[in-house]
């Protein structure tokens, strides 16, 4: 057992040499027991429903706040797919306070082939194989499309966002598709109109939409 551990500790001490740690944020060196620098910070957790959508309980791990707000921004526009394991993981709470079983399908909010294609991943699609993976669940990352290119939506006010998003959804349908308990994803939640018409289009197809998990909330004045 001890030439494991000491095995195991060799090789952090070697990675750790390679590729030193970063702050997910800024990053700088961080240190090796945390993913955030001391001038960053932590993420401030929420600890329970961020809020509804109709009966849909929405589930976020943090407050989108700093130093969340910069490493997701990375995640989405920085180039760094390897971002969602550790943003997943302040989500990962989700699956047992919304009473998420295994047999669940894990959904995320789909990106225009546009958008797709210019950043090269689905941020959500990233953060949803995370989440499936560590509640031994399912992924569909195709069960939902998006039917138009929208402006994005941190660009628009409440009312903005929900006729930005009003029908751009809509469910593949193919042979073997049966409709089942959906867990939605995202990774920022604020006023939840995306979130909104996913759960529409999911609804319409059949679908039961058990919950919606985020990474952050974000509150609006």
């Amino acid at each position: 057992m001890k030439v494991k551990v000491w095995g195991r500790t060799l090789a952090q001490t070697l990675l750790d040499l390679l590729a030193p740690r970063r702050c997910l944020a800024c990053e700088s060196s961080a240190p090796q027991a945390a993913e955030y620098c001391a001038e960053c910070g932590q993420p401030e957790p929420l600890l329970d429903v961020a809020r509804h959508i109709g009966s849909v309980p929405v589930f976020a791990g943090v407050r989108y706040v700093e130093p969340v707000v910069s490493a997701i921004h990375r995640f989405k526009y920085g180039s760094a797919p390897e971002l969602s394991g550790p943003l997943a993981r302040l989500a990962a709470r989700g699956s047992d306070l919304l009473g998420i079983e295994p047999g669940d399908v894990w959904v995320p909010v789909p990106l225009h082939p546009l958008r797709l294609a210019e950043r090269g991943y689905n941020q959500s699609a990233l953060l949803a194989r995370e989440l499936s993976r560590a509640a031994g669940g399912k992924l569909d990352a195709r069960r939902l499309c998006r039917l138009r290119h929208t402006e994005q939506q941190a660009k628009r006010g409440r009312r903005g966002r929900s006729e930005n998003v009003a029908g751009a959804f809509a469910v593949r349908r193919k042979a073997s598709f049966a409709p089942a308990r959906v867990v939605l994803v995202d990774d920022v939640v604020t006023t939840g109109a995306t979130l909104a018409a996913c759960i529409r289009a999911l609804c319409a197809a059949g679908d039961q939409v058990v919950g919606c998990v985020s990474v952050a909330h974000a509150e609006r004045g």
